[in-house]
């Protein structure tokens, strides 16, 4: 009988260090992906938290000016309602009619403060807020979108309810032919008054809602006080984040 040997293949086994190599490597490269892989998102979160910068930045830039522009408005508010005041003081025969139109037309006109607020509520809606990593800059961005929408919008909402009231109050003892022309065309309005002063005098049975509003008025003229104290809160704190922004961002 014949007896074939089987023969064996000339693979030793691998020994220990081979598989810890092995190992080594493996896991090197599965790290090493994994840090390129961090790397990348962190470079892109912070190209994302340098747009979101820039553009707040603008954004700010705009309320800057729009709070320049609502500020005058509003001490001329508070000019003309106390002339105003004071001329429905004096005993109806010896006040300034046409100038207390002037005044109290001029309570027509309003203004709120126009919020550019478009990237800060991406930043809030979007759970990016976590992007802007300089944390001055972020706590001073939340004070100062709380300033503007708990304290201002809260005064802007009684000013716009006094306001109405007091449109509905002027309407009752002037005559409204006259009203806007008196704000928009000065000197037609002079010359309106020239030639039929009789037109524009109160009536005696109007002084009780001419009294109502003199008493409303005064309550315009503290909110709208109350209203430029926080514009000009608002004006500090945008100006402050404007500056960290640049020295932050480095932005122009």
């Amino acid at each position: 009988m014949e007896v074939h040997q089987h023969a064996h293949g000339n693979h030793a086994k691998k020994g220990w260090r081979e598989y810890f190599w092995e190992f080594l490597m493996l896991f090197l490269a599965v790290f090493c992906g994994f840090l390129a892989e961090y790397q990348l998102e962190h470079v892109i979160e912070h190209q994302r938290e340098e747009k979101f910068a820039a553009s707040l930045y603008e954004d700010l830039k705009e309320d800057s000016a729009d709070i320049k522009g609502n500020m005058p408005f509003w001490n001329s508010v508070i000019q003309k309602a106390d002339t105003a005041r004071t001329e429905i003081e004096k005993p109806a025969a010896k006040r300034n009619v046409l100038l207390l139109y002037r005044c109290i037309a001029y309570m027509r006109l309003y203004s709120n403060f126009e919020y550019h607020d478009r990237t800060i509520e991406q930043l809030k809606n979007g759970g990016n807020f976590r992007l802007i990593r300089k944390p001055d800059v972020a706590d001073s961005l939340i004070d100062y979108d709380a300033l503007v929408k708990s304290h201002l919008r809260d005064q802007e909402m009684q000013s716009n309810d006094v306001w109405r009231n007091l449109n509905y109050l002027q309407d009752k003892f002037l005559n409204s032919k006259y009203v806007v022309s008196t704000v928009k065309f000065p000197d037609l309005a002079d010359s309106l008054y020239l030639s039929d002063p009789v037109a524009f005098e109160i009536l005696p049975h109007s002084e009780a809602d001419l009294f109502e509003y003199y008493n409303r008025l005064q309550f315009y003229s503290t909110m709208t006080r109350f209203r430029i104290h926080t514009l000009r809160q608002l004006e500090e704190k945008s100006k402050n984040l404007i500056s960290m922004l640049k020295k932050e961002y480095e932005l122009p």
